[in-house]
């Protein structure tokens, strides 16, 4: 929203949500809306917060509170370390709040500060003195103009802290959030170095920190996420995700604090030893999460001889989202308003997407979300709407950090009758080595003959920039995935902007319809993932597809499932020997 005029006042909302945003009165715009080359900069005096620095539309720091969150990225690591700093790397921080707390610590000799943007230095030097106060004048500092990416790769092992006091995972800080920076960050650490990033707000980016968490426990040898809390960032507490290099280095980290801040015989406004700043429970159990999302697909058998149209299946669509407690995203997509043998409705959701297809009497729905899901909510509401008795159901735990054997325990597949109280226990599917699934012997087609079928990846450590680009990954399922395949496309792959900092949304999602069926995908940034659903009434080879695709994403490992899709007549136990589980490495 920007600047707003109510009546004779001019006041300031905040951009960084789709859905929620706070404000406050101007008194004065001492910098206008600055397009520096990077972002686009302005610095307004304000009569409850001094003056406030926004970039993009987001609050960066605010006179009145700034100390907060400098205080904590600066004293929190410098003060855990078991023996004082000498060299501090800062990774932005341009308004130079940062510098000034670390110079503070007089054992610090050195502190390199790399700064994208020259106008932030410059204009927040200029207009924002209190900020910098002193650090222009101190020797120790070195300013660099250039990206941190690429900078840091040039000091291996040279920093004892490294903070990245970086904006949002958008626009120019883009690169700064990716495995591949935070391994660069590592290695340029000293043995028992601290390095610190902001995280996000936890309650309104709930998935910024865990996606930054399990990025940093792939290079890092310990992770902790500090929270505090300050007014200028909306949501309430507020995150700091820290790595160390060296085990055991964050078990002493209060003690050693205590220490060194008695130690270091001056006074913080905002920062102590003595607040543990805990991440709250819930938090914890956010963070040490073992899976991306979940999932349940559900074969219902339709009444009589009910066709369900697009309007029809449309309504089902947006009524789950209720059910499950999501927002719908855009209008649902279809091939047409018949929705004839085999064609797909997808109705995108604030995590991901629900879907449907009918094959001869049966319906063949997907709801997928990267939220906890109420899955008998789900089913309960799907049979009712179709007028259904029972369900054949498959729960899916997606995207799980853990190995196969465990993602196949905790895999159900179930039938849910209309009148029963809660989802039975279930069955497992197969676990089979996929040498195995990729035989010419293998019997899944053979007894699945002419019926539809769905194949399900979970693709692990993707390349940064295929991830990151919607176009990459829409040009994999429009072109790419066809060529793999054979089958035929419906339209163009389908790859809107969900929009940063979405509530709940952890990653974009990627629509290609095909003939026959769909290709559903979703994918994350922060966790490097790729999940893909593909829904088909045609065979094509297994092995060339999940290979390619592993290929194309650079994935290094994937998690698969087999699941027979739109079969009537056969029993529970039928359906579960003919679902099958299976982990597939890079070559």
């Amino acid at each position: 929203m920007g600047l707003v005029k109510k009546g004779k006042d001019l006041w300031f909302f905040e951009d960084l949500y789709t859905d929620t945003t706070y404000g406050f009165k101007v008194a004065k715009v001492i910098v206008p809306e600055t397009d520096t080359g990077f972002q686009k900069l302005m610095i307004l005096e304000t009569d409850r917060f001094g003056r406030v620095l926004i970039l993009d539309g987001i609050v960066q720091l605010t006179e009145e509170d700034e100390g907060i969150y400098h205080e904590w990225i600066a004293h929190w690591p410098l003060f855990a370390l078991q023996r004082p700093a000498r060299h501090v790397l800062i990774i932005g921080g341009g308004d130079c709040g940062v510098a000034r707390e670390v110079l503070r610590h007089k054992s610090v000799e050195k502190v390199t500060m790399v700064e994208i943007d020259r106008m932030v230095c410059d204009l927040c030097r200029r207009h924002m003195p209190s900020v910098s106060e002193g650090v222009y004048d101190d020797p120790r500092f070195r300013l660099i103009i250039g990206d941190g990416a690429e900078v840091i790769r040039q000091m291996k092992g040279k920093c004892d802290v490294i903070v990245i006091d970086s904006t949002d995972p958008i626009g120019p800080a883009q690169s700064l959030f990716n495995t591949d920076f935070y391994q660069s960050v590592y290695d340029a650490l000293t043995a028992g170095g601290i390095a610190i990033h902001q995280t996000g707000a936890l309650i309104l980016q709930p998935f910024e920190a865990p996606g930054s968490w399990r990025q940093l426990e792939r290079s890092f040898d310990d992770v902790r996420v500090v929270q505090f809390a300050n007014i200028s960032y909306m949501g309430g507490p507020f995150s700091l995700t820290a790595g160390s290099k060296g085990k055991g280095v964050f078990k002493s980290a209060e003690r050693n604090a205590l220490k060194a801040f008695k130690k270091a015989g001056f006074k913080t406004s905002w920062y102590s030893p003595r607040i543990p700043a805990l991440p709250y429970p819930e938090f914890q159990k956010r963070l040490e999460t073992d899976k991306y999302g979940e999932e349940v697909v559900m074969d219902i058998e339709l009444p009589g001889r009910s066709c369900p149209d697009a309007k029809k299946v449309g309504k089902w669509a947006l009524r789950t989202c209720d059910a499950i407690h999501m927002i719908p995203f855009g209008e649902p997509i279809t091939a047409s308003s018949v929705l004839g043998e085999g064609e797909t409705l997808v109705q995108y959701v604030e995590t991901s997407a629900i879907s449907y297809r009918r094959y001869g009497r049966l319906a063949a729905l997907n709801c997928f979300t990267c939220a906890a899901l109420p899955m008998e909510a789900a089913v309960r509401f799907s049979i009712d709407h179709f007028k259904a008795q029972r369900a054949l159901c498959w729960y899916l735990p997606r995207g799980s950090f853990v190995d196969v054997k465990a993602i196949r325990k905790n895999t159900r597949i179930f039938e849910y009758d209309r009148a029963a109280d809660r989802a039975p226990k279930g069955l497992m599917p197969r676990l089979l080595d996929s040498s195995d699934v990729f035989a010419p012997a293998f019997s899944f087609f053979r007894e699945n003959k002419d019926s539809a079928f769905e194949l399900i990846m979970d693709i692990y450590d993707c390349d940064y920039d295929k991830i990151a680009s919607s176009p990459a990954v829409a040009r994999w399922a429009g072109s790419e995935f066809p060529k793999m395949t054979g089958l035929r496309t419906v339209g163009n792959a389908d790859a809107p902007d969900f929009g940063h900092a979405k509530k709940k949304t952890a990653g974009p999602s990627v629509v290609q319809l095909l003939q026959g069926g769909s290709n559903i995908s979703h994918y994350s940034v922060n966790w490097l993932m790729i999940v893909v659903n593909i829904v088909i009434n045609r065979r094509f080879s297994l092995e060339k597809t999940i290979r390619r695709t592993m290929r194309y994403f650079k994935g290094r490992y994937a998690v698969c499932w087999l699941l027979p899709r739109g079969n009537s007549g056969r029993t529970l136990k039928e359906i579960a020997e003919n679902t099958f589980i299976f982990a597939v490495e890079d070559k």
